[in-house]
């Protein structure tokens, strides 16, 4: 299976103006120095990010002591019995955040409870506590510590929440900024069950407080029920069972994808905790309902600028459609909307105008995304009379026509788009059409043509057009076969005049290459895309990142 190349996230905020596509956010953010036991060594980055350890002129590395500051903050929160005699106001609330991340660092958990526990503060943010060391990779919250059993980060700063003390002032739990933690927002959605007692826990009760917002099955919840009992059943002692405290709100990236999710928030009412989030994915879950026109009995709709719905048999269940489209009317501040794989109009022909006549009516949107929807010759039902200024749409493998690429050039708001992906699309027979999009979009940054059947001279068409355009930073060239290297190296020499080009993708994915098996296809392309980084080389533009 192929792959086109990899644009922007329609549910991320992106400065197209400063952002850096070949820059590792990851990598920039860790410290110009590296922390081992009571040392630091001294690091230098290169331009791409990659850090490497100083040496002095004998081949030595370069490192120093910490500082006594940090040796105290080391010592205190790797003896959790020296914490527990502390009361309240023996500790500066202002050095908390600090010895929360030296706990969070030093994966002491039983000190980022005590620290969770009382922290004194209105807001907890978790991201801005995280150490800078830390590199945040997928996981990083829920995967489990080593030499602590099962327990991960999430489950110490839970269990601080759940045992939170009288004198604490905390108002709201920041967790926005992991967004590859698919699990996270699953084990905070378990708040509100591992608050309740343990007595409270029936199948019969708990259906009864969950069916006033979601659909579900009394034998779902036994089951729900018996699976929560399993995994905690060593912590659940632990927890101060309803704790009395004032409400807690707990800021998230909401993912409605698994069970627990829609669970927790139906059950939050009965609990301190509140859930709130500005970005919202949803998609169909197996023995749950949660329609999106009741999303206002579990979330604030008018908090959520951010939707992602998939479901890929929307369009076969009509009442499903209406609910859906009752549900985007009461996002009132919605400026990004996804329906990947979700609007298609073979399975409903009238599902793009009504559609339609939902989006007239939400004027805060900015970003369209209908990735892998079937649009054909819908595209004007779909985005006729839409005048917000958008500055994305993703139309990636959407069965675009001749009929819909008119329509297009022709819609007013291209004119405003900074990322346009027309990726995946046959538009063999209006590559000229597609080529004078390029003049229609003066602030385009990102605009993608991959896999869309064009002739090796047709991409050179989109090649040299782009050279007039002052903001493009990525543009994708992808074919299903490897053009010849004559018309690469013209190709490349173009995106070579690009002064604000960060990104190209030219070369289509092994598949393509010669070769009787899979290694010496990927060989054989590698081989190709080592030719055109010397190019780029000769030309000095080894800045541009070729895909």
């Amino acid at each position: 299976m192929f792959q086109t190349m990899s644009l922007t996230d329609v549910m991320e905020d992106v400065d197209y103006k400063r952002k850096n596509f070949n820059r590792d956010d990851v990598l920039f953010r860790h410290p110009l120095h590296m922390t081992e036991a009571h040392f630091v060594y001294h690091l230098s980055r290169d331009p791409e990010g990659h850090l490497t350890c100083k040496k002095d002129s004998n081949g030595e590395f370069i490192c120093s002591p910490r500082r006594l500051k940090q040796l105290c903050m080391h010592r205190l929160v790797i003896n959790p019995a020296r914490m527990q005699k502390f009361k309240y106001h023996e500790l500066p609330h202002d050095i908390y955040p600090a010895l929360l991340s030296e706990a969070i660092f030093q994966r002491e958990l039983q000190a980022i409870t005590f620290f969770v526990s009382t922290w004194p503060h209105k807001m907890l943010d978790i991201q801005s506590i995280v150490p800078q060391e830390d590199i945040l990779r997928s996981g990083y919250l829920t995967r489990p510590v080593e030499g602590q059993g099962s327990m991960s980060l999430v489950d110490s700063i839970i269990m601080g929440l759940l045992n939170i003390k009288a004198h604490a002032k905390v108002q709201t739990v920041n967790f926005i900024g992991f967004k590859n933690d698919r699990k996270l927002c699953r084990e905070l959605a378990r708040l509100p069950i591992l608050w309740l007692n343990p007595s409270d826990r029936q199948a019969g009760y708990i259906h009864s407080l969950l069916r006033r917002s979601i659909n579900l099955s009394k034998d779902k919840v036994q089951r729900y029920l018996n699976r929560i009992g399993c995994i905690y059943s060593l912590l659940d002692p632990c927890f101060r069972h309803g704790n009395k405290i004032g409400p807690i709100t707990i800021l998230i990236d909401c993912k409605i994808t698994l069970d627990d999710v829609p669970i927790g928030l139906a059950l939050q009412y009965e609990t301190p905790f509140r859930f709130a989030c500005k970005r919202l994915w949803m998609e169909p879950i197996l023995e749950v309902a949660l329609p999106p026109n009741v999303i206002n009995r579990v979330l604030d709709p008018r908090h959520i600028t951010h939707f992602e719905l998939t479901d890929e048999n929307l369009c076969s269940d009509l009442t499903k459609f209406d609910l859906v489209l009752e549900g985007l009317l009461l996002l009132p501040g919605l400026q990004a909307l996804s329906l990947h794989n979700s609007l298609h109009t073979n399975l409903h022909v009238n599902a793009a105008y009504e559609l339609n006549q939902t989006l007239q009516q939400m004027n805060q949107l900015r970003k369209l995304n209908f990735s892998s929807c079937t649009l054909r010759n819908n595209l004007d039902s779909l985005l006729n009379n839409l005048t917000m200024p958008l500055i994305y749409l993703n139309l990636r493998d959407c069965r675009l026509t001749t009929m819909d690429m008119q329509f297009l050039y022709q819609w007013q708001p291209v004119e405003g788009l900074q990322e346009l992906n027309l990726s995946r699309n046959n538009l063999k027979a209006v590559a000229l059409l597609t080529v004078g999009f390029l003049q229609k979009m003066p602030k385009i940054t990102c605009f993608s043509v991959s896999y869309c059947c064009f002739s090796p001279i047709a991409l050179k068409q989109v090649t040299r057009r782009s050279v007039d355009c002052s903001h493009l930073k990525i543009i994708g060239l992808q074919a299903f076969t490897p053009p010849p290297l004559p018309d690469l190296r013209e190709m490349l020499e173009d995106c070579a005049n690009i002064p604000t080009l960060q990104r190209c993708s030219l070369l289509p994915e092994a598949y393509a290459f010669p070769g009787c098996n899979e290694a010496m296809r990927t060989a054989n392309r590698e081989g190709i895309l080592n030719i055109c980084c010397q190019l780029l080389d000769e030309m000095g533009r080894t800045d541009i990142e070729l895909e």
